[in-house]
């Protein structure tokens, strides 16, 4: 087994041949992005650029009498650098064959800078398309998943939204009157509360029942509004 440095890392065992029975640059080219395509297509993104690298060409390697096979090394992601091994066993030879995926789709970005503890309204998002794979953290595809969440690192104009810059606002404040609700069967009572914890839709806080002076944990389920689990 032979190996040759270039930007490939190849092996050969296999004769010289008549260039009519050598696989050509275009042949192993597009070997590779039709064995790309249809896990990139799977990602049902906007649109995907396969840049298939350079083969050396000096090599020659035969042409391969059966289906080529084609499976990837090193990094198993579908996005920035990858590595693609082509090999034909009849034949003896295979070669490695470096390719960049840049996936492009729409995501959340901000029209404005946004600082710190600030909630983000609809206005003030927008979807823009960007090459999603150079992307180094987690981000927004809709709109709606922003909307309404407060802001917990500065966000500067026309910047991508990531997941980290944001959490779930504060539909409560500590100290708030609330109306506390217990509901069991077709039963439904309602008091008045004091929140005694911060908290955003869907979390469990502290109240206390106004007349009662009783401490009692509610999930909140809106602006002002808890419900006591029964």
């Amino acid at each position: 087994m032979r190996f040759i440095a270039c930007t490939l890392l190849v092996w050969i065992t296999s004769p010289l041949s008549i260039a009519a029975d050598l696989e050509t640059k275009e042949s192993l080219q597009a070997a590779v992005t039709a064995y790309l395509k249809p896990k990139l297509d799977a990602l049902n993104t906007s649109h995907i650029n396969i840049d298939v690298g350079s083969i050396d060409p000096r090599l020659r390697l035969k042409k391969c009498p059966e289906p080529l096979e084609l499976d990837q090394l090193g990094n198993k992601s579908l996005s920035g650098k990858v590595n693609i091994r082509v090999r034909c066993p009849s034949a003896s030879w295979g070669i490695f064959i470096p390719a960049n995926i840049q996936i492009f789709e729409p995501v959340v970005i901000s029209r404005v800078s946004l600082p710190r503890g600030s909630v983000i309204s609809r206005q003030l998002l927008a979807l823009r398309e960007v090459e999603s794979s150079s992307l180094n953290y987690s981000y927004f595809r809709d709109i709606d998943q922003v909307a309404g969440t407060e802001v917990v690192r500065p966000i500067q104009a026309n910047s991508v939204v990531f997941t980290n810059m944001v959490q779930a606002a504060d539909a409560i404040r500590k100290g708030d009157d609330v109306i506390i609700k217990a509901q069991v069967g077709g039963l439904s009572v309602r008091i008045k509360g004091q929140a005694l914890q911060d908290g955003a839709l869907g979390e469990q806080i502290q109240v206390r029942n106004t007349q009662s002076r009783r401490i009692i944990r509610a999930v909140v389920t809106g602006p002002g509004n808890v419900l006591v689990p029964m």
